[in-house]
């Protein structure tokens, strides 16, 4: 990716972002001024609203299939709250359709993992990354000696991934994070230069690195993006 795609990238990562701010911030104030319906508002104001929150994130991105899953997701939880005629235990008899839908979403992953990979003439399958760890934990060595970054999704699970014996891709590698009710741990070589730019709303990520030599400009560099909602996550290099 060159400089210029990076940038384009970049203003488009936080266009998305401020956008998404803006829209819940005028529905929030909408439900505070009663300008919206109770009935409707007390279904948007609960937390399960998140998941309605990221497959929107994803429709925008045109990633569809984890737009489908989070939204379906949100549905099965406010169902009650939709159809108050429904009684709740026939409405928990459906709660299998949550695994296939997480195995939905890791097949997805999985492929558009293998149409990275193979886009480059040596790409090896730790050079991208797509990790996902839904009510779940995930742990990883990443040993790449080509890494070029990736996606790590944590939704009330947490994902930790160790690059000790990794280096950098030449132009570099950016991580894409979405914690949601989840976290994520990152531990990288000391020599590596990073750079954090993570979006947290009633969150936090960390940067624990406890020896940091002076930035390189000449290295490449891990570029952290994403949000943090509810969540943590922190990145060190012991």
């Amino acid at each position: 990716m060159d400089r210029n795609q990076e940038i384009k990238k970049h203003r488009h990562h936080h266009s998305l972002v401020g956008i998404t701010l803006v829209i819940a911030g005028v529905i929030f104030l909408a439900g505070n001024l009663g300008m919206i319906p109770p009935e409707l508002w007390d279904i948007i104001a609960r937390w399960p609203t998140i998941f309605l929150v990221f497959a929107f994130v994803n429709v925008v991105k045109k990633k569809f299939v984890p737009a489908f899953v989070f939204g379906t997701i949100w549905l099965f939880f406010v169902f009650p709250d939709v159809f108050p005629n429904v009684q709740t235990e026939e409405v928990w008899n459906f709660w299998p359709i949550l695994l296939i839908l997480a195995g939905l979403l890791f097949l997805y992953t999985n492929q558009k993992r293998r149409s990275i990979s193979s886009s480059g003439p040596k790409a090896q399958d730790d050079d991208v990354i797509e990790e996902v760890a839904i009510f779940s934990g995930n742990m990883k060595r990443i040993e790449s000696q080509n890494f070029k970054g990736g996606e790590i999704t944590s939704i009330f699970g947490g994902t930790e991934l160790y690059f000790n014996n990794s280096k950098l891709a030449p132009e570099g590698a950016n991580i894409e994070l979405a914690n949601i009710f989840g976290g994520t741990k990152l531990v990288v070589p000391r020599d590596w230069n990073v750079k954090i730019k993570v979006v947290s709303i009633l969150g936090g990520f960390a940067d624990k690195r406890v020896y940091m030599e002076e930035e390189n400009t000449s290295k490449p560099t891990l570029t952290l993006k994403g949000v943090t909602i509810f969540g943590g996550g922190e990145i060190s290099n012991f």
